[in-house]
C-alpha cells in the first residue's frame, strides 16, 4: 500500500474482492495518520528534520505492521464484548463542582435575561440575544474542559469513526499506542539525523546516572518480553544472559510499565532480590510480604486512601474551627465598617437583607448603602460564597463517596485481607485473656483467684507458607481483574544469577517452584548462563531444576552496533557517531559497561574543552590499562613462583606505563610469547589474558584517531566489540580475532605473533 491510498474513506472496485484486506489497510492508514499528527511524533520529526511522507510510505510498506492490525481485528471479532475492560475512572468532587458552576452560570444568565427583558431597550435586547449562544457555548466548553469524565464520555476515543468498517472497536487506541507508535519510533530512529566529527560535543545529557530510564532500546529481548506479557496468563519465565546484559533493567522496566504492550492496565509487579544465603520458607514469606504491600499500594493508588472515622472527625473539627474563624473575621471587619456599630452589625445586616424584594435586588443591599457598608457587604459576601462553595463540594463528595464505596467493595475487601496477612507475617500474634477476683472475709482475711489464658500463633511450615502465598496470589489476581484494576500479577525474582554455586541456585528454584503455576500470576527469574545452557539441553539426557521449573527462557544479549549507537544517541543528542562506535567497542556492547564508558567520556569533557577523538580514546584506554594491570598483578601475586611467572612479572609491570599503540602492540607480542591454548595452567592463562587485552587496547588506539572519517565507520568495527567480549570467555579466541581484525584493516601485526 502506498501513500496515495492513505485516505481510509476511499475504496475501489478491486477492494471489494478482498474486503478484509481493505479494512485492514484502511484501519492502518487511519492509525498512521493519527499517530503522525500527535504532538510527540511531530516533535520527533522536527528534531530529526524528517518529512512525514517518508515515514508514512515506509510504514505502509511494512507487511508485518499490516499483519498485526489484521490479527487485532480477528481478536476483536472473536472476543466481542468478552474482552477485559479497564475500571472506569471515578468522578472527582472537583469535577462535579465545576459542572455545577457551569450549569449555574448558564441558568443565571437565562434568569437575568427573563427578568430584565421587558425593561431593556431594543439595542440591548439584540445584543443580549446575540450573546446568548456565546454564553451557552462558553459554559459548555467550561464543563468539558474542567470535567475529564464528561470529555471522555463525549469522545471516548479520538478519531474513532467507522468502527464497524475498521473492525478495531474499543481497541483502536491500543492499536495506535502499542502497535503503530512503536513502529513510528523505530522508523524515526532508523532515519535519525547523524552527526560526524572527531570532537566530542553534544547538546545535553539524559539519564546517564539512572538505571531506571524511560529511554529503552527496542532490542529483540525487550520485544519478546513484551510478547510474553501480552500472551501468558501464568507460568514461569527465566531471564538469561551474562552479568551486565540488562536483566535488572528489564525487570525494573516491567515494574514501571515500560514493557507493557496491552490495552489493559499495567500488571501488578512485585520485585524481590534472591538472597545469597537463604531459607526457602523465609524467602516465600518475604515474597508474600512484598505482594501484600504492592496490593495495598495499587488499591490506594486506584481508589484513594480508605477514609475512616478519624479522618471524618479531623475534617469536622477543622471545618468547625474554619467556620468559627470566618464568622469572627466577617463580624470584626463588618462591625468596624458598618456605621461604626460593632454590636449592631448582625442585626442591621439581617434587617437590610429582609428588605430585599425581587426584582430589586441591589437597591437595599448596595445602592442605598454608604461606601463603608458596601465594603463590609463585599467582605461578608466573599466569606459566605466561600462557605457555600465548601458546603456544596463537601456534600457532593459525600454523595460520590457513598456510591464509590459500593462500587469498590471488592478492592476494599482485598485491601483488608492484604493488611491482615501483612500483619500476620510481620508479627507473631499473642492473645492474652483472663480474669481475677478478690473476696474479703471476716477477721481481715482475703480470698482471691486469678485465671489467665495465653494463646500464641505457631509458625507455619514451608508447605503451609507456600499454600498461603498461592491462595493470596490467586485471590489478588482474580479480584484485581474483576474490578478492572489490572489483568495479572507479575512476580520477578532478581539476582539469582549472583549466587555463586550453581547447585545452590538450583536448590533455591527447587524449594520455591511450588509458588509457580498460580492462575493469573506470571513469574520472571533472572538466572545465569549455566541455567540457560541446561534449559537449552532439554530433551536430552539432562534434566535439572531449571528445566522442570521454567516454561521458557528469554536471553538478553549484548547490544548490536546499531543498538549501542542508538542508546548513546538517546542520552547524548548531537554526539558524533565516532564516539558512539568507540563506546560500543570499548564496552563490547554490554549495556552496563556501555553506560560506564559513556559516563567516562562525558567526564573527559569536564576537564577538557571539546576534546578530540584521539584524546578521549587515549584517556579511556589508559584508565582501562591501569585498572586491568592491577588485576593482572594481583592474580600473579596469588600464584606460586615459577620461572615462567618470574619471566612474566616485568612485562606485567610495564603495562600501565606503556602509552603508544605501537609500544602496546610490541608489549602484547612479548606477553603472548610462549603461550599455548591450555587454560588449565594458571600462568599460561594469565599470559593469554594480559596479552589479548593489551593487543585490544593497541588496536583501539590505532583505529580511533582524529583521522577516523565518516567513510571509515563501517560495520566491520563491530568485530572489535566481539573481540572485547571474547576476552572474558576465551582469550585465545580473542587474540585470534584481534589479529584477523588488524590484517583486515592493514594494521601491523604484533612483531612476535
Amino acid at each position: 500500500m502506498t501513500g496515495e491510498r492513505s485516505d481510509p474513506h476511499s475504496i475501489e472496485a478491486e477492494d471489494l474482492e478482498d474486503f478484509d484486506s481493505w479494512t485492514a489497510q484502511a484501519a492502518l492508514a487511519s492509525l498512521i495518520d493519527e499517530t503522525l499528527s500527535s504532538p510527540e511524533v511531530t516533535r520527533l520529526l522536527a528534531r530529526e528534520s524528517l518529512r512525514t511522507e517518508v515515514v508514512r510510505e515506509e510504514l505502509f510498506a511494512n507487511e508485518t505492521l499490516l499483519a498485526k492490525i489484521r490479527t487485532l481485528q480477528d481478536q476483536v471479532m472473536a472476543e466481542g464484548d468478552r474482552g477485559f475492560r479497564p475500571r472506569n475512572r471515578a468522578v472527582s468532587p472537583r469535577e462535579v463542582v465545576w459542572l455545577f458552576v457551569a450549569v449555574l452560570l448558564g441558568l443565571a444568565y437565562l434568569s437575568l435575561m427573563s427578568a430584565a427583558w421587558s425593561q431593556l431597550p431594543l439595542f440591548f435586547r439584540i445584543f443580549a440575544g446575540m450573546m446568548m449562544p456565546c454564553v451557552l457555548f462558553a459554559t459548555g466548553a467550561l464543563a468539558v474542559r474542567k470535567v475529564t469524565s464528561l470529555r471522555e464520555w463525549m469522545n471516548p476515543d479520538a478519531m474513532q469513526f467507522h468502527e464497524e468498517q475498521f473492525g478495531l472497536g474499543p481497541r483502536r487506541s491500543f492499536a495506535a499506542r502499542e502497535i503503530v507508535l512503536p513502529e513510528v519510533r523505530d522508523v524515526i530512529s532508523a532515519h535519525r539525523r547523524l552527526h560526524f566529527g572527531t570532537t566530542l560535543v553534544f547538546d545535553q545529557q539524559h539519564d546517564l546516572g539512572e538505571e531506571d530510564s524511560s529511554r529503552i532500546v527496542p532490542t529483540a529481548a525487550a520485544k519478546r518480553i513484551r510478547r510474553v506479557l501480552e500472551r501468558a496468563g501464568s507460568g514461569a519465565v527465566a531471564l538469561g544472559g551474562q552479568r551486565g546484559s540488562g536483566k535488572t533493567t528489564a525487570i525494573r522496566s516491567m515494574q514501571r510499565g515500560l514493557l507493557h504492550g496491552s490495552e489493559n492496565p499495567a500488571p501488578l509487579v512485585v520485585v524481590a532480590s534472591a538472597p545469597a544465603t537463604y531459607d526457602a520458607r523465609d524467602f516465600v514469606l518475604h515474597l508474600h510480604k512484598l505482594l501484600c504491600q504492592a496490593v495495598l499500594a495499587r488499591v490506594r493508588q486506584t481508589l484513594g486512601p480508605d477514609l475512616g472515622w478519624r479522618w471524618w472527625a479531623r475534617r469536622f473539627w477543622r471545618g468547625s474551627a474554619d467556620l468559627a474563624v470566618s464568622a469572627a473575621l466577617g463580624w470584626a471587619i463588618g462591625g468596624l465598617l458598618w456605621n461604626g456599630k460593632f454590636t449592631q452589625f448582625p442585626v442591621e445586616l439581617w434587617q437590610a437583607i429582609n428588605q430585599v424584594r425581587f426584582p430589586d435586588l441591589l437597591g437595599p443591599l448596595w445602592t442605598n448603602q454608604p461606601v463603608s457598608n458596601r465594603i463590609a457587604l463585599a467582605v461578608v459576601t466573599a466569606l459566605a460564597l466561600r462557605w457555600v462553595w465548601k458546603i456544596l463540594a463537601s456534600a457532593t463528595g459525600a454523595v460520590l463517596l457513598v456510591f464509590r464505596r459500593k462500587s469498590s467493595a471488592g478492592p476494599r475487601a482485598l485491601e483488608a485481607e492484604a493488611r491482615r496477612q501483612l500483619h500476620r507475617i510481620q508479627y507473631l500474634l499473642t492473645y492474652t485473656t483472663g480474669w481475677s477476683g478478690k473476696l474479703a472475709v471476716p477477721a481481715g482475711g482475703e480470698l482471691g483467684r486469678t485465671r489467665t489464658t495465653q494463646r500464641a500463633e505457631q509458625q507455619l511450615t514451608h508447605p503451609e507458607v507456600v499454600d498461603e502465598f498461592r491462595a493470596f496470589a490467586q485471590l489478588t489476581a482474580e479480584s484485581l481483574r474483576e474490578e478492572g484494576i489490572t489483568d495479572r500479577v507479575v512476580v520477578a525474582i532478581d539476582e539469582l544469577d549472583k549466587i555463586g554455586e550453581q547447585d545452590k541456585a538450583q536448590q533455591l528454584v527447587n524449594d520455591i517452584k511450588g509458588i509457580f503455576g498460580v492462575p493469573g500470576c506470571l513469574y520472571f527469574v533472572a538466572v545465569s548462563d549455566d541455567a540457560v545452557l541446561s534449559f537449552e539441553q532439554r530433551g536430552l539426557a539432562v534434566r535439572d531444576a531449571f528445566d522442570s521449573a521454567f516454561s521458557e527462557v528469554v536471553r538478553l544479549e549484548s547490544f548490536t552496533l546499531d543498538e549501542s549507537r542508538l542508546w548513546i544517541a538517546q542520552r547524548l543528542p548531537g554526539v558524533p557517531e565516532q564516539f558512539c562506535y568507540l563506546g560500543h567497542c570499548l564496552s563490547g556492547g554490554l549495556p552496563r559497561d556501555l553506560r560506564r564508558t559513556t559516563i567516562d567520556m562525558v567526564d573527559v569533557t569536564i576537564e577538557h574543552y571539546e576534546p578530540s577523538l584521539s584524546m578521549v580514546t587515549g584517556i579511556l584506554v589508559r584508565a582501562d590499562l591501569t585498572a586491568k594491570a592491577s588485576g593482572f598483578t594481583g592474580q600473579a601475586r596469588g600464584l606460586a613462583q615459577t620461572p615462567e611467572l618470574t619471566e612474566l612479572w616485568p612485562k606485567l609491570l610495564r603495562i600501565p606505563d606503556t602509552r603508544e599503540a605501537v609500544e602496546l602492540a610490541e608489549l602484547a607480542a612479548e606477553l603472548h610469547e610462549g603461550a599455548t591454548p591450555d587454560l588449565a595452567d594458571a600462568v599460561n592463562r594469565l599470559r593469554l589474558h594480559s596479552s589479548a587485552f593489551v593487543l585490544f587496547c593497541a588496536t583501539v588506539l590505532d583505529i580511533f584517531t582524529d583521522a577516523l572519517t565518516q567513510s571509515r565507520l563501517t560495520p566491520s568495527l563491530h568485530e572489535l566489540a566481539v573481540a572485547r567480549r571474547r576476552l572474558a570467555l576465551d582469550p585465545h579466541l580473542a587474540w585470534a580475532a584481534l589479529t584477523d581484525f588488524r590484517k583486515a584493516h592493514d594494521l601491523p601485526l604484533p612483531a612476535r605473533a
